[in-house]
Order: structure tokens, then C-alpha cells, then sequence
């Protein structure tokens, strides 16, 4: 698990496709909110396919199915508070027929 509360962390992020995605959504956050960092709202969490039970559907806000360029990944918001959320990002495998 990644837990990324800012900017920097986001070099942590493989693959690029994911990182520059998240990298995006934050500062649109950060602006929207008129915050300086991330971590003064929420943070994102990034989940290995392994990683599958630390995805607690029944504690998400709402979740969807993300593609971002070639892979999938199932997003979750969790709401921890009324002024902090946590984005959460499992790969996913689409088994195509």
C-alpha cells in the first residue's frame, strides 16, 4: 500500500499513466479547496492487486471502474470526516474473451 498525502510522493506511483493522473486530481483538489496540501483534505491510497481485502467496498462513498490508459483500476472514495476523504486505487484485470 502508498499512501500519498502530497506532490512529491506521487514519484512513488508506477505506472506513469496512474501517477499523472493522481498528480492531476490533487492539484485540482488542492485549487478547488484552496488548500497547500493535499493531506489538509484527504489523501490517495494506492492498493496492489494483492492488496484486495484492504478494499472495503461496503466503506466507500461510491466506486467505480477507472481506465486509465491501458489498465483498470477499482476507485473508492472513503469519507474518514466531514472535511477529509481518501481515494483509493486497485488494479484491476479485465479478462477479455
Amino acid at each position: 500500500m502508498l499512501k500519498v498525502t502530497n506532490l512529491r510522493e506521487t514519484d512513488n506511483i508506477t505506472p506513469l499513466m496512474l501517477r499523472a493522473y493522481i498528480a492531476k486530481k490533487m492539484m485540482s483538489l488542492m485549487n478547488e479547496y484552496s488548500v497547500n496540501t493535499i493531506d489538509d483534505i484527504g489523501c490517495f491510497i494506492v492498493l496492489d492487486k494483492e492488496e484486495f481485502s484492504d478494499f472495503s467496498v461496503s466503506e466507500m462513498e461510491f466506486v467505480e471502474v477507472l481506465e486509465i490508459g491501458d489498465s483498470c483500476y477499482l476507485h473508492g472514495v472513503k469519507i474518514i470526516s466531514d472535511s477529509y476523504g481518501e481515494d483509493t486505487y486497485l488494479p484491476v484485470e479485465v479478462v477479455q474473451k
